[in-house]
């Protein structure tokens, strides 16, 4: 199994940066690439729509075998990019992190789905979507943005990242 590892970028460069290294790195060098996202519903003039967020700004992950082709196929990629390493070499996403991301954000296009959730009394129920069984892992909620926060390790850290949270009913008690 290839290792993931993480390339930082410029903020608002992911797609251009995945885009480019798709084409200009070769066969065997990248399995897949792609910027993490996560899904909710945003009123727009008055009406909910579904939009899609990046889930770590500044960040593309790739997944290969190879990451010297990677990096030489990074600096044939314009602006500001940079696999990660540390002082021993390349530095991939340790199997908690992959496991994460793969876990939540699944399917081609990488997206973690917006959960639906039911208000209780007091307390909010999830009742579908990624954080159906994980709702230990919430720290907080805005309902207003109809976002939860939830803690992830990633690159050694613990990072609060946004996880799409729709209340879609109110339940009585």
């Amino acid at each position: 199994m290839a290792d993931w590892y993480v390339v930082q970028v410029r903020g608002g460069q992911e797609n251009a940066v995945v885009a480019a290294l798709r084409r200009t790195a070769g066969t065997g060098a990248l399995e897949e690439c792609f910027s993490p996202r996560w899904r909710t519903q945003r009123k727009i003039r008055g009406e909910w729509q579904s939009v899609e967020r990046l889930l770590l700004p500044g960040y593309v992950v790739a997944v290969t075998d190879a990451p010297r082709e990677l990096d030489e196929a990074l600096r044939r990629v314009p602006g500001f990019t940079r696999l990660l390493r540390n002082e021993r070499g390349f530095t991939p996403l340790d199997k908690d992190e992959v496991a994460w991301i793969g876990r939540h954000a699944q399917g081609a296009d990488r997206v973690i789905p917006l959960s639906k959730a039911v208000k209780a009394g007091d307390e909010v129920v999830v009742v579908e979507g990624p954080l159906k069984d994980r709702w230990f892992q919430v720290k907080r909620i805005d309902r207003r943005r109809a976002t939860a926060y939830v803690e992830m390790d990633f690159l050694g850290r613990k990072k609060e990242v946004p996880i799409g949270l729709m209340v879609i009913a109110k339940q009585s008690v």
